[in-house]
C-alpha cells in the first residue's frame, strides 16, 4: 500500500475523502495528524497569519461538504486551535476565541484530559502554564484581565465584608463552571467576558487615529458588548435568581440591589448618549457610580448607534473601565465558588 504524502496541499476531493474517512476512524492522533499537513499551519507558522485563518477555515468547509458524518466524528482540535490562534493574530477576536472554545469542546468530546488540554488553558486564561502553543496570547489576555482586577479591588463602594477577587476566583467562580455540562448557559458569557478584554486595547489603540468626522461603529458595539454582558451575568447569577417578571435592567438591578451594595433606586434612564460622556467630567470613582454608567450606556447605544459626539480614546477608555468593573463586580458579589461541584 502506497504511503500517503507528508502534506496534502493539492489533493482532488475524490483524494481527499477516503484520507478523511481514515482519519475520523483513528482517534485523536489520526485527527491531529490529518489536519496537521495542510498549508494552514504553514501559513501560521511563517507568519502570513490572514492566509492561515482564511485556508483554515476554506479547509474544513471543505471537508464538511465532502463528507459531514466523517467530518462530525473526526477530531478537530487542531485546525479549531491554529484556527483561532490565526484570528486572534489578525485581531479577529470573536473569531478567535470562538475557535479556542470550539477546540475546548472538541477536547472533551473525545475524553482528553481538561488539565493538559491547551484550548482549556485559553478559556480559563492559564497563562503561566507552558504547554500550550499559543501561551503568548494567553499571556497577554490573562494580564489584561488581571489588570482590570487591580482597577475592581481598589475601588471604593464594594458591600460590606466583600473581599478583592484575583484570577483564581474568577476561574473557580465563572470560568470553570463555564466549561462544565451544569452550567452550559454561561458558556457564551465567559467567552464574551475574555472577547471583551481581548479587544480593549486594540480597539482603544486605533480610536484616535481618524481626525475627520465618521463612523464610532466599533466602539459603541464593543462598549454596548459589555453592558450587554453585565446585563446576562445580572440575570444568570446563582446567587439570587431573577424572576421571570422581572426583564429590563432598571428592574434586575432593583432586585439585587443589596447583592451589589447599590441604592435600590439607581437612575439608569438616558435620553442620549453626549449626555452621559458630558457627565464623565464629575464622576467619582464607585461601584455603584460604574454600574450606574454601564446602564446608562446600555440605555443610549444599546437603542442608537447614530450619535454624533466626540469620543476621545480617554473617555472611550474610563467607560470600558466602569463596564469591566461591573462585571467583575457581579462575578465578585454573586457567583460564588462553586468549583468543586462541576465536573468537566
Amino acid at each position: 500500500m502506497p504511503q500517503p504524502p507528508r502534506h496534502f496541499y493539492h489533493l482532488t476531493d475524490e483524494e481527499l475523502g477516503p484520507l478523511l474517512v481514515q482519519a475520523a476512524s483513528g482517534g485523536i492522533h489520526a485527527g491531529n495528524d490529518f489536519f496537521g499537513r495542510f498549508n494552514y499551519v504553514e501559513d501560521l507558522f511563517e507568519g502570513r497569519h490572514s492566509a492561515a485563518l482564511d485556508n483554515g477555515i476554506s479547509l474544513l468547509l471543505r471537508c464538511q461538504a465532502i463528507d459531514a458524518q466523517a467530518y462530525g466524528e473526526i477530531h478537530k482540535g487542531t485546525p479549531f486551535y491554529w484556527i483561532g490562534t490565526a484570528a486572534f493574530l489578525v485581531h479577529d477576536y470573536q473569531t478567535a476565541v470562538f475557535f479556542f472554545d470550539a477546540a475546548v469542546s472538541e477536547d472533551l468530546r473525545a475524553g482528553f484530559d481538561p488539565a493538559k488540554s491547551p484550548p482549556m488553558k485559553f478559556i480559563l486564561l492559564e497563562g503561566d502554564d507552558p504547554r500550550q502553543a499559543a501561551q503568548e496570547l494567553v499571556k497577554a489576555t490573562q494580564s489584561r484581565m488581571e489588570d482590570l482586577l487591580d482597577q475592581y479591588n481598589s475601588i471604593p463602594g464594594r458591600p460590606a465584608g466583600s473581599s478583592n477577587i484575583d484570577m483564581p476566583a474568577v476561574r473557580d467562580r465563572f470560568l470553570r463552571p463555564a466549561v462544565s455540562p451544569q452550567r452550559k448557559e454561561w458558556r457564551s458569557l465567559a467567552t464574551t467576558l475574555i472577547s471583551f478584554i481581548i479587544e480593549w486595547d486594540y480597539r482603544a489603540r486605533v480610536l484616535g487615529l481618524r481626525v475627520a468626522e465618521g463612523t464610532a461603529e466599533p466602539f459603541y458595539i464593543h462598549l454596548f458588548k459589555g453592558c450587554l454582558l453585565l446585563e446576562s451575568l445580572l440575570k444568570a447569577n446563582p446567587a439570587n435568581p431573577i424572576p421571570p417578571d422581572r426583564k429590563t435592567l432598571g428592574v434586575v438591578l432593583q432586585h439585587l440591589h443589596r447583592n451589589l451594595g447599590i441604592r435600590r433606586n439607581l437612575r439608569i434612564s438616558q435620553t442620549d448618549f453626549p449626555t452621559v460622556l458630558a457627565d464623565l467630567n464629575g464622576a467619582h470613582d464607585s461601584i455603584e457610580t460604574a454600574i450606574q454608567f454601564t446602564g446608562r450606556i446600555r440605555n443610549t447605544v444599546g437603542h442608537d448607534l447614530g450619535w454624533r459626539v466626540p469620543l476621545t480614546k480617554s473617555q472611550y477608555e474610563r467607560l470600558l473601565r466602569m463596564i469591566g468593573v461591573s462585571c467583575l463586580h457581579a462575578i465578585s458579589t454573586l457567583y460564588p465558588d462553586g468549583s468543586a461541584g462541576y465536573s468537566l
